[in-house]
């Protein structure tokens, strides 16, 4: 099995730690459990890229999917272009819906 390159949109990645600041002033410790759970989901799409769900709504471009990362309430955002996953947003699945949709334009 041959794995992708990795590409992080400048946003999804301030997003992230931005939630990830968010989390460890709630507890500390938890901001890091964040990161943890969202590695082990980016470690999943780059191991099995097409097994997420196809997010609706881009007809004649590249699938866009979306991973659940586990114990938290956020969805992993990519698609695959080129042999590379390019990761769109770290979406709150609570809250904005679609609010990255801009960023795959």
């Amino acid at each position: 099995m041959t794995r992708r390159g990795l590409r992080e949109l400048s946003q999804a990645h301030s997003e992230l730690w931005e939630a990830a600041r968010w989390y460890e002033n709630q507890s500390a410790g938890l901001g890091f459990k964040l990161f943890d759970a969202v590695d082990a989901a980016v470690d999943e799409i780059l191991s099995w890229p097409e097994a997420a769900p196809i997010v609706p709504g881009r007809n004649g471009q590249s699938a866009l999917r979306s991973k659940r990362v586990q114990r938290f309430p956020y969805r992993v955002i990519y698609f695959v272009k080129d042999e590379q996953i390019v990761i769109v947003a770290y979406a709150h699945a609570r809250r904005k819906a679609g609010y990255w949709r801009h960023r795959v334009t």
